[in-house]
């Protein structure tokens, strides 16, 4: 009967449990500051008007980028701001013609409105989620082989860390289906 030993950690599996984090981490700062622009918390508030759509992926119901000029709520002041003429927003319901009601934030435009608020919060979530998994990846430095992941089980089995990143990986779970749920809602 052959031997086991406990898995050793490599190079290359903290490498990757760290690329694992930064992932996560962008996921979640993009996401979180796309929900502060969409619920208006920061960004300019304006209306943009929609010249062109053209499908996005997903299918029936998938998002759709649609494009048009952004004109900013504060362009009628004196400051002299100037629209946007070549903005791009993600939304379901546009058609060309329409005036939606966006937000410019550092990372582009996004619909204005809690509905769109919640869908970036669950993709935060979704980063907190990669980040639990990456976590004891980058912490042990045993990378899974073989698709099964025990390796992984049996390094961090038992410790503070398996702890940590099982009650991370429930709270994105939940985080995910209740901001899943609240778009939806509106």
């Amino acid at each position: 009967m052959p031997i086991t030993s406990d898995p050793l950690p490599t190079i290359g599996g903290r490498a990757v449990g760290i690329f694992g984090l930064l992932v996560a981490l962008g996921i979640c700062g993009v996401s979180g500051s796309q929900a502060a622009v969409a619920s208006g918390l920061l960004g300019t508030a304006g209306k943009l008007t929609v010249s062109e759509c053209h499908s996005g992926g997903g299918g029936r119901g998938g998002m759709r980028h649609c494009y048009g000029t952004f004109h900013p709520a504060e362009a009628g002041d004196s400051d002299g701001l100037a629209s946007g003429p070549h903005a791009r927003v993600n939304t379901r319901e546009a058609e060309p013609g329409d005036t939606l009601q966006v937000r410019k934030g550092s990372a582009g435009y996004v619909v204005a409105g809690m509905g769109s608020a919640w869908v970036h919060i669950a993709f935060a979530f979704l980063g907190l989620l990669i980040g639990s998994a990456a976590l004891p990846v980058t912490a042990s430095g045993v990378f899974p082989q073989r698709g099964t992941g025990q390796d992984l089980f049996a390094a961090v089995r038992g410790t503070r860390l398996a702890w940590i990143a099982k009650r991370l990986a429930l709270m994105s779970i939940a985080g995910i289906a209740v901001s899943a749920y609240l778009a939806w809602l509106f």
